[in-house]
């Protein structure tokens, strides 16, 4: 398991070959007028084949490359975001980010991210149905014959039963069947609030299945409000966030 969130970003869509590893452009934008409105996914282990930690009180603002907030559109406040993830879709969703400040609209300068989406074990398709009196290896994952929201990862291996267990439904939970000792994996997942999960996926590059790695990312769109009084320039700046993990 890897020790740290694996934090990637991709710019309009979730294909892999949009993956933000440059600066991204605005363009210029004239005084009183809005910037161009970009969609960003931001994932948590994006195609991961071992689970890594979850990022937990998630939030997104903007600031200085240097971490401060005297560039003139994060002093002024001038970013706005929504979260698509979490059905913020309408025009009365956007949040000021920003340096914040007492008589904003949004003090904090910050906004919480998240995702409605669950993420889907990817070993529910693969796992082997229990049957009495065979033999499971250590790391398989069996389901039972009735699906019941579960899979069982075997973490002592050994022979079933005659007959079949009563199934422990509580994640993380442990039990013995006839020497076997199963783990209790919940199939779907859904994240906390300001939360995006870290599980294994089998994401592809295009993106087509990402719905079923939708705890593994939050979707947003951002855009800058500029406003009359804004000066001629260039502004540099960050779209930075943070989070943090156990």
């Amino acid at each position: 398991m890897n020790n740290t969130p694996l934090v990637s970003w991709y710019e309009g869509t979730n294909e892999f070959s949009k993956q933000v590893n440059y600066t991204v452009n605005y363009g210029t934008v004239d005084a009183s007028s809005p910037s161009p409105k970009k969609t960003f996914f931001i994932w948590n282990n994006r195609g991961g084949q071992e689970d890594c930690p979850k990022m937990e009180e998630v939030t997104f603002t903007t600031r200085d490359r240097d971490g401060g907030t005297t560039v003139e559109a994060v002093r002024d406040n001038w970013f706005r975001v929504r979260v698509d993830s979490l059905g913020e879709t309408d025009d009365k969703s956007w949040t000021e980010v920003g340096k914040g400040g007492v008589g904003t609209s949004n003090p904090t300068g910050l906004k919480d991210l998240g995702t409605n989406g669950t993420t889907t074990n990817k070993f529910a398709e693969t796992a082997q149905v229990w049957s009495s009196g065979k033999t499971f290896s250590l790391g398989a994952y069996i389901k039972p014959s009735t699906p019941n929201g579960y899979i069982y990862k075997v973490i002592n291996a050994g022979e079933t039963n005659e007959k079949e267990p009563s199934w422990v439904k509580v994640e993380g939970n442990t039990f013995i069947d006839n020497g076997i000792e199963y783990l209790s994996v919940k199939i779907e997942k859904t994240p906390n609030a300001k939360e995006i999960l870290g599980l294994a996926n089998n994401t592809k590059e295009d993106g087509s299945n990402a719905h079923f790695a939708g705890g593994n990312f939050v979707q947003i769109t951002v855009y800058a409000e500029v406003p009359i009084t804004a000066n001629a320039g260039k502004n540099s700046l960050a779209q930075r966030v943070s989070y943090r993990y156990v």
